[in-house]
């Protein structure tokens, strides 16, 4: 067996000694490379299923955020609903409390008159004096009474307003 060696030069076992060498290299090669494409693998899969709990994580904070938005908004909307109604009512009071004083008004102008047409002599004797006193008394009830309702509404407007707010507020808070 050792007669075949001797056939081979000496010059070309340097080169057969890296032919065998780098035989030798590339199979460890080898299977370092099908090791690290396993490993590949495994992260990629890795990789996969942790952007789909990313994916799935950012799509639940999104319809999250969607709904609370929806419920602020509903909560805002019905708390507008409810200024507005209070707001029309608290106008149909401040109507109301018009025709009061102008009811009002017509009965001081009616008992006023009926005391001219009485005759009576208390009256008589007054005269334009007595006169002009109702005149400022009816005078000064229709400035009192508009400033009353002037008043009135802007504190019910205002009034309104900040318990919108507050229940706008509240909703939105998720109280």
């Amino acid at each position: 067996m050792a007669g075949w060696l001797k056939l081979v030069p000496s010059w070309a076992w340097p080169w057969i000694a890296g032919v065998v060498l780098a035989m030798a290299v590339g199979g460890v090669q080898q299977v370092r490379v099908a090791g690290l494409q396993a490993a590949l693998a495994n992260e990629r899969s890795a990789h996969s299923n942790y952007r789909a709990q990313v994916a799935e994580r950012d799509r639940r904070a999104a319809m999250f955020l969607i709904q609370e938005n929806q419920r602020r908004q509903a909560a805002t909307e019905k708390a507008d609903a409810e200024a507005k109604k209070q707001l029309a009512a608290a106008r149909g009071d401040a109507e109301r409390a018009g025709s009061a004083l102008e009811r009002l008004k017509l009965r001081l102008a009616a008992a006023e008159q009926r005391s001219r047409d009485a005759g009576n002599s208390i009256t008589a004797q007054l005269g334009q004096t007595a006169e002009d006193a109702a005149r400022v008394r009816t005078d000064m009830l229709g400035r009192l009474g508009e400033a009353v309702r002037l008043y009135a509404g802007i504190a019910d407007q205002r009034g309104i307003a900040g318990a919108a707010c507050e229940k706008s507020h509240d909703g939105l808070r998720g109280e």
